[in-house]
């Protein structure tokens, strides 16, 4: 099996806080911008850079150890980095007319969160007013948006290390390949300056690819899930109840304080692997789009 993720340095907890005193500090939280910073500076340990690792090289050393990995290269030529750059104009024309979800709100787990249908080409409008300062905070998050248009999905490739799989060696391969292949989700993100995911975590692989803009990610081992206070069984158990890890309510989450984290920049042209459980808060420093590959 995997040997399971190495542990940071661990600082000294205090002891647990009441339900009480977490659930008042989540809500007062909820109701305040989770951005601590237009411009987060980084200070936790940095994350390993590799420039088109092998295929086994980044098997061994990341995916069966569980190690976070960022990598530079892994989309080279993607069209969408390109001659079919994805500006505004061009998502645009490319697919204004299809209908998406967006999110409005802070985050998800915001008292003000609300979901909307609308066209693309409105969201992109919105987008626009965004960068002028203007307008409600919108979101494309989690989305098939491939699956909707064939012309953005051929604007990408699915990187090699997807094909990668920690099923056991003596399984019937061909039933293997079919899990693998049945269970690759590609989902877009688009939105604004100050787009948030909040403090959560994801049971698959994961490679987070930045095609326009930047984003400053904060990842934390799940060897720490207890300091991280996740939600209790239901909804919202991927998410911690901690909004924003710089703005953390001491006297509620007193665990939290000292907890090791790896933070950085993710540039446009860069992909990020995030292994399965790793929790990661997320926020982008400009007008963002990232394309998340999850598979088991």
């Amino acid at each position: 099996p995997p040997s399971p993720p190495p542990a940071l340095p661990v600082a000294s907890a205090a002891s647990a806080p009441s339900a009480t005193a977490a659930a008042s500090a989540v809500s007062a939280s909820a109701s305040a911008s989770t951005s601590a910073s237009a411009h987060r500076p980084l200070r936790g340990h940095p994350a390993p850079r590799l420039t088109r690792p092998s295929l086994a090289y980044f098997f061994n050393e990341h995916m069966s150890q569980s190690q976070p990995a960022l990598l530079e290269g892994a989309i080279d030529g993607w069209p969408s980095m390109g001659a079919r750059r994805w500006t505004l104009p061009y998502l645009r024309r490319a697919a204004g007319h299809r209908t998406v979800p967006v999110e409005l709100g802070e985050h998800y787990l915001s008292l003000d969160f609300d979901e909307q249908l609308v066209r693309l080409s409105d969201f992109v409008d919105q987008l626009e007013r965004a960068e002028e300062g203007g307008g409600r905070r919108a979101y494309l998050a989690q989305h098939a948006l491939f699956d909707q248009v064939p012309q953005l999905r051929d604007d990408i490739a699915v990187p090699d290390y997807c094909s990668l799989s920690l099923e056991e060696e003596d399984e019937a391969e061909g039933e293997a390949e079919v899990a693998v292949a049945g269970e690759l989700r590609i989902n877009a993100w688009l939105g604004p300056k100050g787009t948030v995911s909040p403090l959560h975590y994801d049971r698959y692989h994961n490679l987070l690819a930045q095609v326009v803009g930047s984003k400053y990610v904060r990842l934390y081992s799940p060897l720490h899930s207890d300091r991280l206070y996740p939600h209790p069984p239901g909804l919202h158990e991927v998410s911690s109840r901690i909004l924003d890890p710089d703005q953390a309510d001491e006297a509620a989450f007193p665990l939290f304080d000292g907890t090791p984290f790896i933070d950085l920049l993710l540039r446009e042209g860069e992909t990020l692997y995030i292994p399965p459980r790793w929790w990661h808060f997320v926020e982008a420093r400009e007008t963002s789009f990232s394309v998340s590959f999850w598979w088991s």
